[in-house]
C-alpha cells in the first residue's frame, strides 16, 4: 500500500510541475497565460518536493487515518477560503451549483446601463475619425459580425469568439455615432418626447451622420440590418414570398369581387333594357358582330388591293388611271355578293349589311329618313340619369292612395305649392303623346332672411315604367330668383309624356322633387360663386303629386277571368305581327277559338305595288262595327330600326271598346299587311289577342300595343312603307257573362291605316 501511495504522489508532483507538463500538452490546446486559471496562485515545483524520510516506518493503518484527517482539513479550508463574492459581497456556498454573478450592463439594468452610456456628456461627444477611417471601421465591423463570429461559433472556439466580440465592441465604441443611434432607437420605440428625439438626431448630425453606406430608415435611425447589411435568410425569404403571394391573392380576390359587382349591375341594366325594348340588345350585339366581320373582310380586301397596286407598279412601272376605280368596284361587288349570300341564308328578315358599307357602295349620303331616325333615337335616349321607380306606379296599382294632382309642402322658411292640369292642345292621344301643365308657387315665409333659389331636381315616373327620370339643373326657368321676406315666385311649365292610359289607374305619371337655395347674409346682394358651386346650404321639398288623365282619356277597366294569363302589355308583347312567316302563337284553348294557322298571301293593292298611293295617308283609323269600336294608331320605332339594312319597325296601339248592351268575348284576329312595292298581302291570323281572349262588359275597353318589324325598301315617291287592315272576331255572351249566345262569331273591322316614315310624313 505504501508503494502505491508513493507512486501516486510522484505522478502528481510531475503533473503540477509546469516545465514538465508542457512537454505532454498538445499545441492546439495551449492557451495564453491570461486565462481564468492563471488568476489563481500556482505553486512551484520546489514546493511539491517530497521528503521520503517522512514516510519511512508508516504502516497502512496510520496512512488511512492521515487521509481522513487531510479530507476534513480540506473541507474546512474550502469553507474559509473565498467566503464572500468579490462582485456582490455575499457569502458563497462552495456546494452551490449556481453561484451569484455580477449582471452585465444592459438596458434591463437602468442604473448600470445609463451610467455606462452617459460616461461622456453629449456636449463633449466629438467625432475623432475621418470619413475614410469610419468607412474602414464599418467594413471591419461587418466582417466580424457577418463572417468571424458565426465561423468561431460553429467551430466552438469560445476564446476566439469572445476576443472577436470584444474587438467588435471596441470598434463600435470608437465611433460615437453608433451609441447615439442606439439611444435614438430606444427613444423612438419607448415613446420618448419629441424634444429628446430631436436632440439625439441633431447630435447624430453633429457626429458626421451615418458612416459609409449606412442608410437612415423612415423612423430617423438605422436598424442593425441597415448597419451590417445582413443577407436575408432562407426562412425570411420564404416568409416574404408567402406574404407577397397572400397579398397578390387578396388583390385578385378584391378584383374578382369588383368585377362580379360590375357584371351584376350590367346584367340588371340589360334586364331592364330587355323588359323595355325586347330584342334590342340582341340586335345591337348582332350589329357589332356584323361590323367586326365586315371590317375584317374590308381589311383583307384592302390588303389585296395594295398588293395588286404594288404588283402593277412592278410590271407596268405606274398604275393605270382606271385601276383604282376597278379595285373599288371589285370591293363593292364583293360586299354586295356577301350581303346577298347572308340574305339568302337568313331569309327575308335577315341582316343585309351595315349602314357604313351600304352608303359607301351606293356613293350616296344618308337619306332624310335615316337622319330623322337617328335624331329620334338620340331624343329617346335623353342622356338623363335614371333611378329605380316605385313599384305601385310600375304596376299601375296604387290601391287606396289619394291621387292628388297638387301638393303643398313647408320646408324651413319656404312653402312650395304645385298644381297640374291636362293640356289638350299639345297632346296627341293616338300617338300616345300626352302633355300636362303644372304651376309652382314658392313663398318665402321668413320675416328677416332673404333667400336665393340656386337649382332644382325633379323625379318623374310614368305609369308602367320601372324607372324614374331625373331632371336637374341650375336655376329655375333659366334664372336664380331672389326672394325677400314675404315675397312669392311663381312659374308655369309643361311635361310632355309618352305614355298610354291603362285600366288599373287614372294617373299618367308621378312627380316629386326639391329646390336648392341659399340664405343671403345681411348686405349680400347675390350668392357667391362658391355658394353656387356648392349647390346652396339647404333644400325645399316639392311634395309628391300626380298627372291625372281627363275622363275622355281614361280606360274603363275590364274584369278578367281567373283562368286568363296575366301578363304585362306596357311596351312590347309576344304578338309581333310581322310580314315574315311566324311560328304558331301559343294560346289558351277555347271552345270558339281555332288553332292559329301560318301566314298566307293574297293579291295586293295596285297602288301599293307601284307606290302611287290612292287616298289619304292616315297612320291611324277609327271604325265601329256590330257596336264594337276599334281604334288604332301607329308610330315609328327608331331604336329598333336600321334604314341602311331596309329594316323598319313600327309600334301600333289598338283599343277595342264594347259599345253594345251585352258582354262580348274576343276570340280571334286576322290582319292583312302589304309592304310598298310588294304585289301580295301577307295574312296574319290567330286566336285571341296577345295570347288572351278578353271579356268586355258594356262600356269596357281593352287596349294593347304590338310591333310590326318590316323588311322593306322605301320608295322616293311616298313615305308609306306598309298598309294594314283586319278584323276581330267576337261572340256575344249571355246574362251570366260567360256563356256564348251563338257559335258563329261576329266581326269588328280594323280600319285601313298606314305605316309612315316620320321624315316624309308631311309629303
Amino acid at each position: 500500500m505504501r508503494t502505491h501511495s508513493l507512486a501516486l504522489i510522484t505522478v502528481l508532483n510531475a503533473a503540477v510541475n509546469f516545465e514538465y507538463a508542457n512537454a505532454f500538452t498538445p499545441v492546439t490546446l495551449s492557451t495564453p497565460p491570461t486565462s481564468l486559471v492563471s488568476s489563481y496562485p500556482v505553486k512551484s515545483a520546489s514546493e511539491f518536493s517530497l521528503n521520503m524520510s517522512n514516510f519511512i516506518g508508516m504502516d497502512d493503518e496510520d496512512e488511512e487515518d492521515d487521509e481522513d484527517e487531510d479530507e476534513d482539513e480540506y473541507i474546512e479550508s474550502s469553507v474559509e477560503v473565498g467566503a464572500t463574492s468579490p462582485f456582490t459581497g455575499l457569502k458563497l456556498d462552495p456546494f452551490d451549483p449556481k453561484p451569484l454573478m455580477k449582471p452585465r450592463p444592459s438596458k434591463y439594468f437602468p442604473e448600470e446601463y445609463e451610467n455606462k452610456l452617459s460616461a461622456v456628456p453629449d456636449d463633449e461627444l466629438v467625432q475623432t475619425m475621418s470619413a475614410e477611417e469610419r468607412a474602414e471601421n464599418l467594413k471591419v465591423m461587418r466582417q466580424i459580425s457577418k463572417n468571424d463570429l458565426p465561423l468561431l461559433q460553429d467551430k466552438r472556439d469560445h476564446a476566439g469568439y469572445m476576443e472577436a466580440n470584444q474587438d467588435l465592441k471596441r470598434r463600435i465604441a470608437k465611433d460615437p455615432w453608433f451609441g447615439v443611434n442606439e439611444r435614438l432607437r430606444d427613444a423612438v420605440q419607448f415613446g420618448k418626447s419629441e424634444e429628446e428625439i430631436k436632440k439625439l438626431r441633431d447630435l447624430m448630425e453633429k457626429l458626421g451622420g451615418p458612416p459609409g453606406d449606412v442608410e437612415i430608415g423612415w423612423r430617423g435611425y438605422a436598424e442593425q440590418i441597415d448597419i451590417y447589411k445582413y443577407e436575408m435568410s432562407a426562412v425570411a425569404k420564404a416568409m416574404r414570398l408567402e406574404n407577397a403571394i397572400r397579398k397578390d391573392r387578396s388583390a385578385q380576390g378584391r378584383a374578382r369581387m369588383e368585377e362580379r359587382k360590375r357584371n351584376e349591375e350590367k346584367e340588371k341594366e340589360q334586364y331592364e333594357e330587355d323588359m323595355r325594348f325586347p330584342g334590342l340588345r340582341r340586335e345591337r350585339e348582332a350589329k357589332v358582330r356584323r361590323e367586326a366581320f365586315l371590317e375584317r373582310i374590308g381589311g383583307i380586301l384592302e390588303e389585296d388591293r395594295k398588293k395588286t397596286e404594288e404588283r402593277a407598279k412592278e410590271i407596268l412601272g405606274k398604275l393605270p388611271e382606271t385601276e383604282d376605280d376597278m379595285i373599288r368596284s371589285s370591293i363593292d361587288q364583293a360586299r354586295t355578293d356577301l350581303l346577298k349570300l347572308k340574305k339568302q341564308r337568313g331569309g327575308s328578315a335577315a341582316v343585309e349589311g351595315d349602314e357604313a358599307t351600304t352608303s359607301a357602295a351606293s356613293g350616296k349620303k344618308g337619306s332624310s329618313a335615316q337622319k330623322a331616325r337617328e335624331a329620334a333615337a338620340a331624343e329617346a335616349s335623353g342622356g338623363r340619369p335614371r333611378l329605380p321607380g316605385d313599384k305601385d306606379v310600375t304596376r299601375g296599382e296604387l290601391g287606396d292612395m289619394e291621387l292628388d294632382p297638387s301638393s303643398s309642402t313647408d320646408t324651413g322658411p319656404l312653402t312650395v305649392e304645385v298644381s297640374s292640369v291636362y293640356n289638350k292642345e299639345q297632346s296627341d292621344p293616338p300617338m300616345r303623346k300626352h302633355c300636362f301643365q303644372y304651376t309652382i308657387r314658392i313663398t318665402n315665409n321668413s320675416s328677416t332672411d332673404t333667400i336665393q333659389l340656386l337649382g332644382r331636381r325633379f323625379e318623374i315616373q310614368t305609369v308602367g315604367s320601372s324607372m324614374k327620370d331625373v331632371v336637374q339643373g341650375e336655376g329655375v326657368t333659366g334664372r336664380q330668383p331672389i326672394l325677400k321676406p314675404g315675397e312669392v315666385f311663381e312659374y308655369t311649365s309643361t311635361a310632355p309624356l309618352s305614355v298610354r292610359p291603362i285600366g288599373t289607374t287614372i294617373i299618367a305619371a308621378r312627380m316629386r322633387g326639391e329646390y336648392r337655395y341659399v340664405t343671403l347674409a345681411p348686405e349680400q346682394e347675390t350668392a357667391t360663386d362658391d355658394q353656387v358651386k356648392s349647390g346652396g346650404d339647404a333644400s325645399a321639398e316639392l311634395g309628391t303629386f300626380h298627372f291625372i288623365f281627363p275622363e275622355d282619356q281614361r280606360v274603363i277597366p275590364f274584369k278578367r277571368t281567373e283562368d286568363e294569363v296575366d301578363e304585362d302589355d306596357d311596351e312590347e308583347d309576344d304578338d309581333d305581327d310581322s310580314v315574315a312567316v311566324k311560328k304558331p302563337e301559343a294560346s289558351k284553348p277555347s271552345s270558339a277559338a281555332k288553332p292559329k294557322s301560318p301566314a298566307s298571301s293574297l293579291p295586293g293593292d295596285d297602288d301599293m305595288k307601284n307606290g302611287d298611293i290612292v287616298g289619304k295617308l292616315d297612320d291611324s283609323s277609327d271604325t265601329t262595327n256590330e257596336n264594337v269600336r276599334v281604334q288604332v294608331s301607329s308610330s315609328y320605332r327608331p331604336e329598333r330600326s336600321d334604314s341602311a339594312l331596309d329594316k323598319h319597325c313600327f309600334a301600333y296601339n289598338i283599343r277595342i271598346t264594347n259599345d253594345s248592351e251585352q258582354s262580348i268575348q274576343l276570340v280571334s284576329r286576322r290582319f292583312e299587311i302589304q309592304t310598298i312595292g310588294s304585289p301580295n298581302k301577307d295574312v296574319v291570323q290567330g286566336p285571341g289577342v296577345t295570347g288572351r281572349q278578353p271579356i268586355l262588359k258594356p262600356g269596357e275597353s281593352f287596349e294593347y300595343t304590338s310591333t310590326a318589324p318590316l323588311s322593306v325598301k322605301p320608295m322616293e315617291k311616298t313615305p308609306v312603307v306598309a298598309r294594314m287592315q283586319g278584323e276581330y272576331n267576337f261572340v256575344q255572351l249571355g246574362e251570366d257573362g260567360s256563356t256564348p249566345l251563338s257559335s258563329t262569331p261576329l266581326q269588328a273591322k280594323l280600319g285601313v291605316f298606314h305605316f309612315v316614315l316620320p321624315a316624309l310624313e308631311g309629303v
